[in-house]
């Protein structure tokens, strides 16, 4: 399997160098494009929210097309290096562009008067303006097609490459298999050091030299850096897997359907143009729906949109809940405080689920179900003459050793259920101490004015902080795990050639939720609401974790994965 001079520990290895540099450049672009759009607009927040939205609906809108790109993609390399290579582009350009709006001629020209707006020279800054817009529109297309690229990258390993080498490991008698828990608790670990790390770097550096546009300038040396590792690193781990290395088997007829609907014959706009044009954006819907239809028949599908409900909680410490904190009287100090120790929960759950998932699958009793010829017909004997198998493999007196693939998506299955309701059951609390302290004045100073010194909101709602912050992280945990499962579920029952298909739908459903989440907290958007939000975050999760339970109780007994 693995080619000279090459071995398991060494491609494995590479396989985490090169997710690591790829989520540290997208977490640092994610992060400094935030500090970006505060230093070119500060103005308002309206900027930072039309990147938000912008991206979510891209989500939503391509999503599955992506998934579908990379099922249909024969070559597994050339898929991952492409991401790689317009990911780094994007965040080139993009940083261009930020270096451009950034200039301090662009901010200092702005007129200081009235006098200065009535003289000759009023019309430069008006240009100036228009063509910072217009540069923040482009920025705004780079975005769309930066978190684009990221999701391709990330289905692409996540779904593709990591199941393959998995399942390539366990046909390799030599070889031990790949152990497809700990591969994905790995992976998140990389992302949530990554996800801690390179904000810290940026906002380190920025603080050091107190000039963005040098931020901007550091991610370009940056990805310029790391484009070739990428590559490289890539092409070791490909070239060390044999099944990597093999072409995908492709759906020749879907492929046609997509080929036609995207045809156009005829050059200049006349009415076969049109018509072919609509055909496309007919092929499109068909398409997406298409994806749909695959998500939905999946039998993993439930888990996957269980999970996905939980984008649509304020109860995390994000920008949401962390404005409300800081209008209500708490400090950063406090606030980043919570953000490490959910760090510190989510950094666990990667660490837990390997070692859950080994522990209930020496517990957990497989469900071996009947071959054909063992089944019961509708008037069997009264006395057969040989004893029926049991249907319990543990109840077998010389039962065949169940599959270490399927006890393992047994025992993830029932952990994902643990998780999910640990998650809601932690969140649970929050929402009383929310109401509390959205529907509290704010806190005053001895000359009664309203103020909001550093330790007051503290002192005043300790014990429901206190709530809060313990509660809220723990959910993290919660949360953290039970993403690692569904990842798996999906990893391990769905048929390898709509794996990444499935993970598509998946993301759209996420960002649909995300988007709710915006949504929600425009609608009820004054801070005394801000507990009519959580209570509405913890409903939805209640039903996510409902609807995973009803799964896990329809199939209890049943095993998955039966694509294989």
């Amino acid at each position: 399997m693995f080619q000279l001079g090459s071995s398991p520990d060494w491609t494995i290895y590479n396989l985490y160098l090169c997710h690591f540099l790829s989520t540290w450049n997208a977490r640092s672009y994610e992060f400094a494009s935030v500090l970006f759009t505060a230093a070119a607009f500060p103005e308002g927040l309206s900027a930072a929210s039309w990147i938000g939205i912008t991206t979510s609906l891209a989500i939503i809108v391509f999503a599955s097309s992506l998934g579908r790109w990379v099922d249909h993609a024969p070559s597994r390399l050339r898929t991952l290096l492409t991401t790689v290579s317009i990911n780094r582009v994007v965040v080139i350009v993009a940083c261009v562009c930020w270096v451009i709006i950034i200039t301090k001629d662009v901010q200092e020209d702005v007129p200081k008067s009235i006098g200065d707006a009535i003289e000759p020279t009023d019309a430069r800054p008006l240009k100036l303006h228009q063509w910072k817009d217009a540069t923040f529109l482009l920025i705004l297309a780079l975005g769309i097609s930066e978190r684009l690229s990221r999701l391709a990258n990330l289905i692409s390993i996540e779904r593709d490459w990591v199941p393959t080498m998995v399942t390539a490991g366990a046909t390799d008698k030599q070889q031990p298999p790949y152990d497809l828990s700990r591969l994905n608790a790995v992976m998140s670990r990389i992302d949530l050091i990554c996800k801690l790390g390179s904000p810290i770097a940026i906002s380190a550096f920025m603080s050091a030299t107190k000039s963005p546009r040098l931020g901007a300038i550091l991610l370009i040396g940056l990805n310029l850096m790391t484009w070739p590792l990428e590559y490289g690193t890539a092409k070791i781990v490909w070239q060390g897997n044999e099944q990597l290395r093999e072409e995908k088997v492709v759906d020749v007829s879907e492929a046609k359907d997509i080929a036609v609907s995207g045809s156009q014959d005829g050059v200049g706009f006349t009415s076969d143009n049109l018509l072919n044009a609509l055909k496309a954006v007919l092929g499109w819907f068909s398409q997406y729906g298409r994806s749909l239809q695959q998500y939905f028949s999946t039998e993993v599908w439930m888990p996957s949109l269980a999970m996905s409900t939980l984008h649509f909680s304020i109860l995390t410490f994000s920008s949401t809940l962390i404005v409300f904190l800081v209008n209500s009287g708490f400090s950063m100090t406090l606030i980043t405080c919570a953000e490490v120790l959910s760090a510190a929960f989510e950094m666990s759950s990667t660490f837990l689920f390997p070692w859950a998932v080994r522990v209930l699958g020496n517990r957990h009793p497989t469900y071996i179900p009947l071959s054909p010829d063992d089944e019961i017909d509708n008037n069997p004997p009264s006395k057969p003459s040989t004893p029926l198998r049991s249907t319990f493999a543990i109840h077998d007196p010389n039962p065949d050793p169940p599959s270490t693939e399927h006890t393992q998506t047994a025992a993830v299955s029932t952990l994902g259920l643990l998780a999910l309701t640990l998650t809601l059951l932690a969140l649970i609390p929050s929402v009383p101490a929310i109401w509390h302290i959205a529907i509290s004045p704010l806190p005053i100073t001895p000359n009664n004015q309203p103020n909001n010194p550093p330790s007051s909101a503290w002192h005043t709602h300790r014990p429901t902080t206190l709530i809060i912050i313990i509660f809220i992280a723990l959910s993290r945990l919660g949360r953290f795990t039970g993403a690692l499962c569904a990842q798996q579920l999906a990893q391990s029952c769905v048929p390898p050639a709509q794996r990444s298909v499935f993970a598509g739908a998946e993301a759209g459903f996420a960002a649909a939720f995300g988007l709710a989440h915006y949504v929600i907290t425009v609608v009820w958007s004054r801070r005394e609401q801000f507990g009519i939000v959580a209570l509405a975050s913890v409903g939805v999760v209640a039903a996510g974790v409902g609807g995973y339970a009803v799964w896990w109780v329809g199939r209890r007994g049943r095993r998955l994965g039966g694509w294989g």
